[in-house]
C-alpha cells in the first residue's frame, strides 16, 4: 500500500512539473466595445501605450504587422505597451486570432465590435478612419498618432522620442 501511494505521488509530481513547464497559450483575439478599449488604454501600466488599429483584409496592415511584433520585442521591457485592435468583423475573430498567432505576436488582439464615432473618439477625434492607424498614449492621453504603414525605424524613432522624460 505504501509503495502504491509513493508511485501515485511520484506520478502526480512528474505531471505537475511537466504541466508547469508547458508554454503559455498562444495569444487570443477578443471582441471589445469602444468603452472596453478606452478602459484598456486608461489602465495601461507602461509609460507609453501604442494602440495599433489594423485588419486582416488590409494589405498594408498585413505587411506592417511583423514590424509591430519586432517593436514589441524591442520596447516591451523599456516602457512600451502594445495594444492591437482589429477592425475586422467580430464574426472573423478566429481569423484574427490565427493571423496574430501565425505572425508570432506575443500579444493578442482586441476586435472592435463597433466601428463608429464612439470608436474613433476613443482613440482620437482627428482620426479619419484609415488603416493601419497608430495612436500613442501617455497616462491615457494621446500624444502622437498617424495613419498609414510605417517602418520599424519610424516606430523606433517615435517611441524613443516619446519615452524620453
Amino acid at each position: 500500500m505504501m509503495m502504491k501511494h509513493c508511485i501515485f505521488n511520484t506520478i502526480g509530481i512528474a505531471a505537475a512539473l511537466f504541466l508547469g513547464s508547458c508554454k503559455p497559450a498562444p495569444p487570443t483575439a477578443a471582441p471589445a466595445t469602444p468603452v472596453e478599449i478606452g478602459q484598456r488604454i486608461a489602465n495601461a501600466k507602461a509609460p507609453l501605450t501604442l494602440v495599433h488599429v489594423w485588419a486582416t483584409w488590409c494589405d498594408p496592415c498585413r505587411e506592417e504587422f511583423p514590424e509591430l511584433v519586432n517593436i514589441h520585442h524591442t520596447y516591451a521591457g523599456k516602457g512600451l505597451e502594445l495594444i492591437l485592435v482589429s477592425a475586422d468583423d467580430p464574426a472573423a475573430t478566429a481569423e484574427v486570432e490565427a493571423f496574430v498567432a501565425e505572425h508570432g505576436s506575443p500579444v493578442g488582439s482586441l476586435v472592435a465590435t463597433e466601428l463608429n464615432q464612439a470608436f474613433i473618439e476613443t482613440l482620437s477625434p482627428d482620426w479619419g478612419g484609415a488603416l493601419p492607424a497608430s495612436f500613442f498614449f501617455k497616462g491615457g492621453k494621446i500624444v502622437s498618432e498617424w495613419e498609414g504603414k510605417r517602418t520599424y525605424e519610424e516606430y523606433a524613432q517615435t517611441i524613443e522620442t516619446l519615452l524620453k522624460p
